[in-house]
């Protein structure tokens, strides 16, 4: 029987990227349905570092019309220095539409925040006012850390969001406990990849009972709540006490975007997935390893006022760090790392290399829900998965092809959804297609390396 060529791509678009259920339920990886929001449930409540009891909050995003009684779910924690932001910020309301369009019950948390300043470098601190902007904090004085509050604050939000997981597994409906991940952005990366990572027994020397610190100067005023306490008492295990006894906190994957480890060891052989995103000239969080900040102060802020500005922040390992790490890492676990090139900012500095707009949210999220997304069900990986990967997708101006082999030369065909055949290309290992002479929309790849054929759905937007 002789088929017509140009028809059978578009039939395979119609089987891949169709209305079906079996479709939505898939691989979680296309975002097809509208999404729902129900703001401010409580998780449960937990003393912060002046001794007062905060309670914590949630917002959920649901997929609307997904019949699923199992979905997979995605605990998302916001940045900010462990200073300030909340669980409405840009980025993760973007992320967690983004996860729930593609079939995810998604929450954003806020968790507790703060930490004791540092009494010793006032007149450092009052010369550094755009670091303290920059970092959205009230003044420059309160990112100063007294030693080991770094390390407490971020134990306190892994406690937050082991809490969350918990609550997420055990009390709302439809949710795949067997399939829960987390991600993060900044600081809520540094969370997600040690509530994914450290172990109970890893918990560092800075969550025991502490030393009280200095009476708070009165410049400080606007860091603290008023009547907070300078006890420092230990902090507890590791798994914090929210929400105990009807599931664990244990991830299947961590998305970190942006965040570090402040000890690569929590890594262990065979642990979660991970899919991390960095730029590789982050000032704010490096992507190599060294403190956050001290990249941000050498090349912004070249002047005198700022010279000496102290850096009390553990050494970091960012993502770039962490992906020559897992190579060498027997058994490692499964992990996918994207690495953008950004110029440096230039004076008067911001956040250009340690920021990703809502496009590249949304782009990041593509690549995370493909990365894990037929581990959720079970389901073998479509053929493409194993031939070639796209990134990023959506795309606006080019996009990376990257063979998964390096044997017989791809074919690699883009076509229109009609099934038009727009341009026909030949690889050996990586390829820039350049899309940005084709209007926003939908298409596909063919991709052929002589004994399989395979398919990858490839948005377009600008």
């Amino acid at each position: 029987m002789k088929h017509d060529f140009l028809t059978w791509p578009a039939l395979i678009f119609t089987i891949l990227w169709g209305p079906s259920p079996l479709r939505g339920q898939g691989c979680y990886s296309d975002p097809i349905y509208e999404v729902t929001i129900e703001k401010d449930v409580a998780y449960g409540d937990a003393t912060n570092y002046c001794g007062e009891v905060e309670p914590l909050l949630l917002d959920i995003y649901r997929p609307v019309g997904d019949g699923n009684p199992q979905r997979p779910a995605i605990v998302l924690i916001h940045g900010g220095a462990f200073l300030s932001g909340d669980k409405g910020s840009y980025d993760m309301v973007e992320a967690a539409r983004a996860f729930a369009a593609r079939g995810y019950l998604a929450v954003s948390i806020n968790y507790r925040l703060g930490f004791h300043k540092s009494v010793f470098h006032t007149p450092d601190a009052q010369g550094c006012a755009l670091i303290g902007g920059l970092a959205g904090a009230p003044n420059a004085q309160c990112l100063y850390a007294s030693p080991g509050e770094i390390g407490r604050a971020l134990y306190r939000s892994v406690q937050d969001a082991r809490g969350a997981i918990r609550f997420v597994k055990a009390q709302l409906d439809s949710v795949d406990a067997a399939n829960v991940f987390i991600g993060g952005s900044s600081a809520g990366g540094f969370t997600a990849l040690a509530a994914a990572y450290m172990d109970n027994d890893e918990a560092p020397e800075a969550a025991q009972a502490q030393s009280s610190v200095s009476a708070i100067p009165l410049i400080y005023g606007a860091c603290h709540p008023a009547g907070c306490s300078t006890e420092r008492p230990a902090l507890g295990p590791p798994q914090g006490n929210l929400n105990l006894g009807a599931a664990d906190a244990s991830v299947k994957g961590a998305l970190n975007i942006f965040g570090a480890l402040f000890d690569p060891s929590w890594i262990d052989a065979g642990g979660p997935m991970l899919y991390s995103y960095h730029k590789d000239n982050d000032l704010v969080v490096p992507c190599h390893n060294g403190q956050p900040f001290r990249e941000l102060v050498n090349q912004c802020l070249n002047n005198a006022a700022c010279t000496a500005m102290p850096n009390t922040w553990p050494q970091a390992f960012g993502s770039c760090y962490l992906q020559e790490y897992l190579d060498t890492l027997a058994n490692a676990p499964v992990h996918q790392f994207q690495i953008e090139t950004c110029a440096l900012p230039n004076f008067p500095c911001g956040y250009s290399c340690h920021e990703a707009t809502a496009a590249e949210v949304r782009q990041i999220v593509q690549g995370a829900a493909e990365f894990w997304g037929c581990t959720i069900t079970g389901q073998q990986q479509r053929e493409n998965r194993g031939i070639l990967h796209a990134f990023p997708n959506p795309a606006r101006e080019a996009i990376q092809l990257r063979a998964n082999h390096s044997g017989t030369p791809l074919e690699v065909t883009l076509y229109s959804l009609a099934g038009q055949p727009l341009q026909c290309l030949h690889m050996q290992e990586e390829l820039n297609l350049d899309v940005s002479a084709f209007p926003p929309g939908a298409y596909f790849l063919m991709v052929n390396d002589g004994i399989r054929v395979a398919f990858q759905k490839i948005v377009i937007q600008k």
